[in-house]
């Protein structure tokens, strides 16, 4: 008498259900895993790009003021900068001191206004708004001239704006805010770049 031994080894082989469920689950965790460490890189790259713009945009207003320091108390004596407008002029100053000329004062009011386009980013858009600038961005000027003179002296340029991440409010309760509907320390979003620099205006010396 034979026996079959094929009977013996007639086993069912591969995963089972539970081991494939396993495996999804682990797969699922690490794919998660990845998809926020992506999200989150970037939203630190854009934070990045928009300070370095900010500080870019601090750096452009000096060395305007430096080629232009007669019109420095225009610069500086200006409102809050910032949300498309400047001193009620919601187009370009006229003359445009590029096919006309300008005087100092006229030419400080053009260079305000471009700034502006360029901090609310208007040189480029999508779907009608602007696309190229800092989140909801306000500037700011403080001058302390030095003594005897009138525009000779210490300059700071405050450039603010709104950053993705809650965090704390870049303007503490001594700090000096662009923005005087919101209170200092009290938004926790809000980012600013402060450069303070040297400028001369030679004709006083």
């Amino acid at each position: 008498m034979t026996v079959n031994s094929c009977s013996t080894h007639n086993r069912q082989t591969g995963f089972t259900l539970i081991e494939v469920l396993i495996a999804f689950v682990i797969l699922s965790v690490g794919l998660l895993g990845i998809v926020s460490l992506q999200a989150m890189s970037k939203t630190f790259t854009h934070q990045a790009v928009q300070r370095t713009q900010a500080v870019s945009l601090a750096d452009a207003i000096i060395e305007r003021i430096r080629v232009n320091p007669t019109g420095l108390l225009t610069y500086t004596a200006s409102a809050t900068v910032g949300g498309g407008t400047l001193g009620g002029l919601a187009g370009e100053p006229v003359p445009n001191c590029s096919s006309a000329a300008c005087n100092n004062i006229q030419l400080a009011v053009h260079d305000l206004w471009e700034w502006e386009q360029n901090m609310d980013g208007a040189s480029v858009t999508a779907g009608g708004a602007n696309a190229a600038g800092l989140i909801a961005p306000q500037a700011c000027f403080s001058f302390v001239p030095r003594a005897g003179l009138a525009m000779t002296g210490f300059l700071t340029v405050r450039v603010q704006w709104t950053g993705l991440n809650s965090i704390s409010d870049a303007v503490t309760v001594a700090g000096t805010n662009c923005n005087a509907a919101v209170a200092e320390n009290t938004d926790r979003f809000r980012r600013q770049v402060v450069v303070t620099t040297y400028v001369i205006d030679e004709l006083e010396l």
